[in-house]
């Protein structure tokens, strides 16, 4: 196990790809070990890509990718219209465009980037502080990865085999929650500090024509969540009726996507899906000589000797993924930590489904933790600012994403209401 996890933390100091690290090492354990020939690096790698479960996750990353080709600005206008005369407008208008996009991509950085690109110069320009809107804006478009259709909810649910549809319905309510509490946090500070909200009056006509062009994206995840939920399809099939549908609204209702466009949107999509598979891939080996050394047993048994409090186990378990979450992507994180991590949540009374709502969320907030906060940097390069510009508005934003993360873990029912009705 030294060659194993010397190799591992080497390869990471120095760069390397995490997927190139993972497989590595696991190829460094069997040389050094001589357990095995090297060929089942390859034979675990691709057994760990033979799941029916990650057929969804090309077909949601293709879907929302071409949504977010025609929907943008027709969702953070409908946004704006129905919040948008709230106290502090603006940046009410962004948290709920947030939400609304979410709900059409499966991403925490494409909705921070989607929603910082259109509400933030904006923002900007009323008088927000860019640091403060950074800030809110990473806030909650690190939840476009909790709100449902979720990609990292596809990989968890690969991960522990749980049910693709009970993950996706679970996260609706503690992502919608997140962003509310973000919003509420932004009203009040608005308030205090002379944010102004948006006095433009739309006319009847304007109203009738915004919601209008509105409701065919906002469809897309009622018409996915509902077929699933109602067992009118299965999590794949919805998937791929998505990309059929968020093609037919790009290129021929919006009109928005010409030919040169889709295929980079196909590029991108594949390549993000490439990216994901790899370290899906990479991480079957790596599993596979943790499990074989009882690595998650001794973890546990670690873990659960520190304590016999189900809180005190759950308060550092959180707190670990939060700190990790501050280093590395999402779906690499999943990978690695959910066959380690979970084994001890389940021996402590957990529900597979509960507990990835948790994992999600946590790693959600590293996401805009600093220093190495992907959602935070997103917001903040596009706004043209440093990260420390957001101190100390990111650590309140922070702040409140881990109080509503407390209630969702003291509150299974949160997680587990929407499941419980399919």
């Amino acid at each position: 196990m030294a060659a194993l996890a010397i190799t591992f933390v080497l390869l990471l100091l120095l760069g390397a790809p995490i997927f190139y690290a993972v497989a590595i090492s696991a190829s460094a354990f069997v040389v050094f070990t001589g357990s095995n020939t090297l060929s089942i690096i390859s034979q675990k790698m691709v057994d760990g890509t033979v799941s029916t479960t990650l057929l969804a996750l090309p077909l949601f990353i293709y879907s929302g990718n071409l949504m977010s080709g025609g929907c943008t600005k027709r969702l953070m206008n409908f946004a704006d219209m129905l919040l948008g005369k709230i106290p502090g407008g603006l940046g009410t208008a962004a948290c709920g465009g947030a939400a609304f996009f979410g709900a059409v991509s499966g991403s925490g950085i494409a909705t921070t980037a989607a929603v910082s690109t259109m509400m933030g110069p904006e923002m900007v320009k009323k008088g927000y502080k860019p640091g403060y809107t950074a800030s809110i804006l990473a806030g909650a478009g690190a939840m476009g990865a909790i709100i449902p259709p979720s990609i990292c909810f596809v990989v968890y649910a690969g991960a522990t085999g749980a049910s693709v549809t009970d993950m996706l319905s679970a996260g609706v309510i503690p992502g919608l929650l997140v962003v509310l509490a973000i919003l509420i946090y932004n009203c009040a500070v608005s308030a205090r500090r002379g944010y102004g909200r948006n006095d433009y009056r739309y006319s009847g006509k304007e109203i009738f024509n915004i919601t209008i062009q509105a409701i065919p994206t906002l469809a897309m995840p009622v018409f996915v969540l509902g077929s699933i939920m109602t067992g009118i399809a299965t999590p794949t099939e919805a998937a791929a009726v998505s990309v059929i549908y968020a093609f037919v609204l790009a290129a021929l209702i919006y009109r928005e996507m010409d030919i040169k466009q889709f295929w980079e949107i196909s590029k991108q999509s594949a390549m993000s899906t490439a990216f994901i598979l790899i370290i899906v891939s990479a991480s079957a080996p790596f599993g596979w000589v943790l499990s074989k050394n009882n690595v998650p047993t001794m973890v546990a048994d670690a873990i659960l000797s520190l304590s016999s409090s189900k809180f005190v186990i759950t308060s550092l378990v959180v707190i670990l993924l939060i700190i990790l979450g501050t280093f590395m992507e999402t779906n690499s994180l999943l990978i690695l930590l959910t066959p380690i991590i979970w084994p001890v949540m389940q021996s402590i009374g957990y529900d597979v489904v509960h507990f990835g709502i948790i994992l999600c969320v946590a790693f959600a907030i590293g996401g805009c933790t600093p220093p190495m906060a992907v959602c935070l940097f997103t917001s903040t390069r596009i706004l043209k600012i440093r990260v420390e510009d957001t101190f100390p508005d990111i650590f309140v934003v922070c702040g409140i994403m881990i109080i509503v993360l407390v209630f969702i873990t003291i509150f299974p029912q949160l997680s587990l209401f929407l499941p419980g009705l399919s």
